[in-house]
């Protein structure tokens, strides 16, 4: 066997014939490992190696110059103002910075932020560098720092007779952009110098804002505005009349919100109070005199021999032949107005309609508003009859609306109403015991109704008068109609009347005017009634209430707790006999018309026309 010896490198290796294809095999495989180690150390040293860029090098390089560009979100603003700045710049990595805030301070960072510490408009430009070149933006009055503004305001006048016109003057530092005026009355306006005319009676809180490009501002000034109207004077005397000594209380009810009162009582004593009381201590007629102001003006009433002292004797013969019978007008101590003014009180109330409705003309609203109600009721009741969905809502306002005196319902009626009569044991006064309570729920609800319509004070004595003289009014109306019911053979069952009830306290609260009843009488009759029995019935009602209302009215001169229970007394029945007069269906006048036209013109005109004259006119 051939030995063969090869050298490589100073190593030796040693092989027999069969192994010269391995040898072979890792001379190549050497040979790779080289090329593979040199590739290794040669590229990174070529990639991080700094391109040649002058002639002859070899290379060809891609690249750009910066193009500068920035924002913020935030331009306007009160100092300290920060501001954060964003560069959003192109070009060829890496770039440098360097920003001018327009207020002497600088920044290389690429996204700053700047605190602007003073007022002012300020320029901001931004450098962006690198290996190509370099760019700059700049941006005029880019940021703005300031104040929002300081309004302030004047008006002229500021306290007047209404209608009031005021012109207002807005002020302010800096340009504004806006204005916005509230004049406290819910009435706006949007220019500088505005005027306004207030239409009300009151104190106006007026706020005024003002803003620009900074903020808005407001300044708001209680009580700026003050308007109302001149005073209108008005009193009574509780007591007109006796024997020395004889003490008179005085009450004002003058209208337009007095607040100062000065009084004299014509024996050369005088008082500021609002509602003195006075002691007369010799015989005579004395001139009482009532001077109210407040911030408006002021007004004065003066009444000639409104208090009489003793009963001195008059002259045979008129001492001077100047001397003549006056006419009956309201200053005379015992003129019929004068004394229909104290028995109905004052119409100067706080009413939540007094700012559209004037004081003369409460008492028509009251009525058309009970009518409108009654109207809308029989409306409701008639069409709900006629219809499949609501039969029984359709009966409970049908039973609502059936009515509120003896009125007046054959058996056809009640039967198509639905409503029960029932034939009830009488315990008292031919009263059963349901018709009691009713008719004491009916006295306490004109109670308070009239109270309510009054305003009147919540005390024992004023409380029980008004029960009192409702018990009177409401029994002795009910049994009249009773009373000619009962002698034509029929017999009568008095009802709570739930629609009533809530007009009487619906006028009595917006109007100040109780104008309706909260109780109604049913007679059971057998057939068709007779139109003269049905007429002598209804009219018998109203009757009582009208001789009622004289009788009141001529106790209200009596002065004390007579001059309240008269005046109480005066207004249940004017109402109440007026309301039952209506030439209305469910009502005493609908069947008196039926039965004489006569008599039912020469009550209700008469009627109607004093309510009115007693509430709109006096």
């Amino acid at each position: 066997m051939r030995t063969i010896i090869t050298t490589i490198n100073s190593g030796s290796y040693t092989s027999g014939l069969s192994d010269i294809s391995r040898c072979e095999m890792q001379k190549k495989l050497r040979l790779l490992l080289v090329i593979l180690l040199s590739s290794c150390a040669f590229i990174p040293a070529y990639v991080s190696a700094a391109p040649a860029t002058g002639p002859g090098s070899g290379f060809i390089v891609v690249a750009s110059a910066p193009a500068t560009d920035f924002y913020t979100a935030t331009q306007v603003g009160t100092a300290p103002f920060r501001v954060s700045f964003f560069d959003r710049s192109e070009g060829t990595l890496p770039l440098g910075y360097i920003w001018n805030f327009g207020d002497g301070t600088t920044s290389r960072e690429k996204n700053p932020t700047h605190i602007f510490a003073t007022n002012g408009k300020y320029s901001v430009s931004l450098t962006v560098t690198n290996s190509f070149g370099q760019d700059t933006k700049s941006l005029k009055e880019f940021i703005a720092v300031g104040d929002p503004p300081v309004p302030d305001f004047s008006a002229s006048p500021s306290q007047g007779n209404i209608p009031l016109a005021v012109a207002f003057m807005g002020m302010t530092n800096g340009t504004i952009r806006s204005w916005k005026w509230d004049f406290g009355d819910g009435s706006f306006a949007s220019v500088q110098n505005p005027t306004h005319t207030y239409t009300k009676p009151g104190i106006y809180t007026v706020t005024l804002s003002a803003a620009n490009e900074f903020g808005m501002e407001n300044i708001t000034k209680s009580g700026m505005i003050n308007t109302g109207v001149v005073p209108d004077a008005e009193f009574i005397a509780e007591i007109r009349q006796g024997y020395p000594p004889l003490t008179v209380r005085f009450r004002d009810f003058s209208s337009g919100s007095p607040l100062a009162w000065f009084w004299d009582f014509g024996d050369g004593t005088t008082s500021t109070e609002k509602d003195p009381l006075h002691t007369y201590t010799k015989e005579g007629k004395y001139t009482t005199t009532l001077q109210v102001a407040n911030a408006f003006g002021s007004d004065s009433l003066t009444r000639s021999n409104h208090i009489s002292v003793g009963n001195p004797v008059p002259p045979l013969t008129p001492t001077s032949p100047e001397v003549v019978a006056p006419l009956p007008d309201e200053s005379q101590s015992g003129g019929i107005i004068s004394l229909i003014r104290e028995a109905k009180g004052t119409t100067e109330k706080n009413l939540p309609t007094s700012g559209f409705i004037p004081p003369q003309f409460m008492a028509l609203a009251a009525v058309l508003t009970s009518f409108a109600v009654v109207f809308i009721n029989l409306l409701i009741s008639t069409i709900g009859t006629h219809s499949q969905f609501a039969p029984k809502v359709a009966k409970f306002l049908a039973d609502l609306a059936g009515g509120h005196g003896v009125e007046k319902l054959s058996a056809a009626e009640v039967e198509k109403r639905g409503i029960a009569l029932y034939q009830r044991e009488r315990l008292f006064l031919g009263l059963s015991a349901i018709e009691i309570i009713v008719i004491e729920v009916a006295v306490i609800m004109v109670a308070i109704a009239f109270i309510l319509a009054d305003r009147a004070e919540l005390t024992l004595q004023t409380v029980l008068t008004y029960i009192l003289v409702g018990a009177i009014s409401v029994l002795l109306h009910d049994f009249a109609h009773r009373y000619f019911a009962t002698r034509h053979g029929h017999d009568a069952d008095t009802q709570f009347w739930g629609l009533g009830t809530i007009i009487m306290f619906l006028t009595a609260w917006l109007y100040g005017n109780a104008f309706a009843q909260s109780y109604r009488n049913l007679v059971n009759r057998q057939g068709e009634a007779e139109p003269h029995e049905l007429g002598i019935e209804m009219v018998a009602g109203p009757c009582v209430s009208i001789v009622l209302m004289v009788l009141f009215l001529s106790i209200s001169q009596l002065g004390g707790p007579w001059a309240i229970a008269g005046g109480v007394g005066f207004s249940i029945n004017l109402i109440t006999a007026v309301y039952s007069l209506m030439p209305i269906e469910t009502m005493d006048g609908g069947a008196v018309w039926k039965w004489n036209r006569a008599v039912y013109l020469i009550l209700f005109l008469p009627m109607i026309a004093f309510y009115f004259f007693t509430y709109m006119i006096v």
